[in-house]
């Protein structure tokens, strides 16, 4: 059984350009939980926008991250596991990723944060 807990809606319709003219519009992101009889438990981000670059990326750690699917209009909307939890904490925890657009060799990075989140 998985609980779902919608904590925090951003619809802020954020846009972001840099040099080069990657533009990056951010129209949705909801952060929400879910767990497991078993003591687990995941954070998952919901996220939809567009792009006018050739890919859009989810920083999951420092090191890794995954490609969101772009339409032929550059629109994306996905949701994705940012976390998993063994066992879940506590108490209250934030959660922060970046969203990248990649154009050429041309990145805009945009940082995301949860806001308060609680199992």
């Amino acid at each position: 059984m998985k609980k779902i807990i919608f904590l925090l809606v951003i619809i802020a319709f954020t846009s972001c350009t840099k040099k080069d003219d990657v533009i990056l519009h951010i129209t949705d992101s909801q952060w929400y939980l879910t767990n497991n009889n078993y003591g687990s438990g995941d954070v998952h981000l919901t996220i939809s926008g567009s792009t006018n670059g050739d890919e859009v990326l989810i920083s999951l750690s420092r090191n890794s991250g995954i490609s969101l699917l772009l339409d032929s209009k550059k629109n994306f909307n996905s949701d994705i596991v940012i976390n998993f939890f063994a066992t879940v904490p506590g108490g209250e925890f934030e959660m922060s990723t970046r969203v990248m657009a990649i154009k050429g060799s041309d990145t805009l990075s945009v940082p995301l944060n949860s806001g308060k989140l609680k199992f």
